[in-house]
């Protein structure tokens, strides 16, 4: 019996987290644990819909106390950190290294994207260069490293506000988010008002 129980909370933990939607609601504490409970059963034929809904609501409740000390860290990091955007900025993805005065700039697989001021890629003889964009550059302690969620909490907070962010960029305590120049505001008013809170 203890077996079977231990078994189906493995089972139950593991299927909670292949799917993102289930963590998401779970987070959020919007579940119907009985019907989420039937729906695990069905899906990995198991036939003991209360233990599986036991099993499902002890995950939750470690899932949530987890994700909300995560959160406070990631966000008590974030709040520390200064903010700042650079706009007028422009993009240059080359196959190789070249020599140009970039603001900021990352190794790819296919090659480096440079992030460069607008008046220095206007003069390049460079001809596939992206302009129109921002960069919201963020300085915070090194504890940001060994810290899950801090970056998950920015990205979310533009994906809220329909912000895309085309390039995420960080070494050690330093973070760059390109987006387009027009957002910029826009994001850099939603992280403020989500730091403040």
């Amino acid at each position: 019996m203890i077996q079977d129980s231990l078994s189906i909370a493995q089972q139950v933990k593991t299927y909670v987290e292949r799917k993102p939607y289930i963590l998401e609601a779970i987070e959020q504490n919007i579940v119907n644990y009985s019907a989420l409970a039937r729906e695990i059963c069905r899906d990995l034929d198991l036939d003991n819909q209360n233990a599986v809904k036991a099993a499902l609501i002890r995950a939750s409740e470690k899932h949530r106390r987890m994700k909300r000390r995560t959160q406070q860290k990631a966000i008590e990091i974030l709040r520390n950190a200064h903010f700042s955007v650079k706009n007028k900025v422009a993009a240059l993805h080359h196959s190789t290294f070249v020599d140009i005065k970039p603001i900021a700039y990352s190794k790819t697989p296919s090659g480096y994207m440079f992030f460069l001021d607008e008046n220095v890629a206007e003069k390049s003889t460079f001809k596939r260069i992206e302009y129109g964009l921002a960069i919201i550059h963020i300085k915070s302690s090194r504890e940001i490293e060994k810290t899950p969620g801090a970056i998950a909490f920015i990205l979310s907070a533009l994906a809220s506000e329909g912000i895309n962010v085309s390039h995420v960029m960080g070494c050690r305590e330093d973070t760059f988010i390109v987006v387009k120049e027009s957002d910029a505001p826009l994001a850099f008013k939603a992280l403020a008002e989500r730091l403040r809170v």
